[in-house]
């Protein structure tokens, strides 16, 4: 058990983006003098910086905001995060004492933060209603992703950047389906005359893209697939690739948090598109011609 579990922890690492939160910047910017010194309780206050305290709370806040500064240094992060609250809180007197917390741009910073800070909170207050997903919705997304579990690779690329316009780059991506070595590739390229790079690279399946893995599962060494982008094509040319599966047991705990993770992105865009159905909101000047492009809220 203990190894299955030592593989689920290191399969959910690679597979989940862990999202850190708000900048410890925001954080201070968001607590007002009162609130540094709020607490009466000795045993509460974890360092006194001239006339001002911080508290504990406000070390335990930073650890719950940047989990993987915790995990790295272990029972020394505290005392790490409370040095860094020191400095900070140095600092933010210095510039008290110089005026610059009524200078017009850290006026305007500190709003920015507060509104950042207060939208976080709704969204995680609308994220808490996803309900983590049952055995069988995991069994489910386990068989539907083969190229995640059951026929996982790890694959060699050879990742190669065209500078070319969308005319330049067609008849390339054209020639691209009848070759199937890198040298060939190599040779395409070269022929067309127009500035390129190219690199090796060593990407495991649930490192790339959800858009590219499938496309490249279903390659053999020495094909390539191709992705316009307005900075030019990129063409993916697979050297070769090792089997790698992962058994259903050590994807569970991986499948369970993206599922929840997805779950709560989902409730999240209701919650924003229900927000700006119900609100009235107008563009003035020069944004008044702009077409709205909808929420742009992210998970919690």
């Amino acid at each position: 058990m203990r190894c299955v579990s030592g593989q689920a922890g290191l399969f959910a690492k690679k597979m989940m983006k862990g999202f850190l939160g708000l900048a410890v910047v925001m954080v201070m910017a968001a607590c007002s003098n009162k609130e540094q010194a709020a607490t009466s309780d000795v045993s509460q206050i974890a360092a006194q910086v001239n006339e001002s305290e911080i508290s504990i709370h406000q070390v335990q806040a930073m650890l719950q905001l940047q989990p993987a500064l915790a995990n790295q240094l272990g029972e020394a992060a505290p005392g790490r995060l409370l040095d860094s609250l020191i400095e900070q809180e140095l600092a933010a007197q210095a510039a008290r004492k110089a005026g610059l917390d009524s200078a017009p741009h850290v006026l305007q910073a500190m709003a920015l933060a507060k509104r950042e800070v207060l939208a976080r909170a709704y969204q995680d207050q609308l994220g808490e209603q996803a309900v983590a997903p049952d055995a069988a919705a995991v069994d489910r997304y386990y068989e539907a992703h083969p190229e995640l579990f059951a026929q996982r690779h790890q694959y060699a690329l050879q990742e190669t950047v065209i500078q070319a316009t969308a005319e330049q780059a067609k008849p390339i991506m054209d020639s691209l389906a009848g070759l199937s070595s890198v040298e060939s590739v190599n040779r395409l390229v070269a022929d067309s005359g127009l500035p390129h790079s190219s690199r090796h690279s060593v990407q495991w399946a649930e490192g790339l893209s959800m858009d590219l893995l499938p496309r490249l599962a279903s390659l053999k060494d020495g094909q390539s697939i191709s992705v316009y982008r307005p900075d030019g094509l990129v063409i993916l040319t697979l050297l070769h690739s090792d089997l790698a599966p992962v058994t259903r047991a050590v994807a569970g705990r991986a499948i369970q948090s993206a599922l929840l993770a997805a779950n709560k992105r989902e409730i999240v865009k209701k919650g924003m598109a229900t927000l700006r159905q119900e609100a009235k909101i107008e563009r003035k000047g020069s944004f008044a011609q702009q077409p709205a492009l909808g929420s742009a809220a992210s998970a919690p």
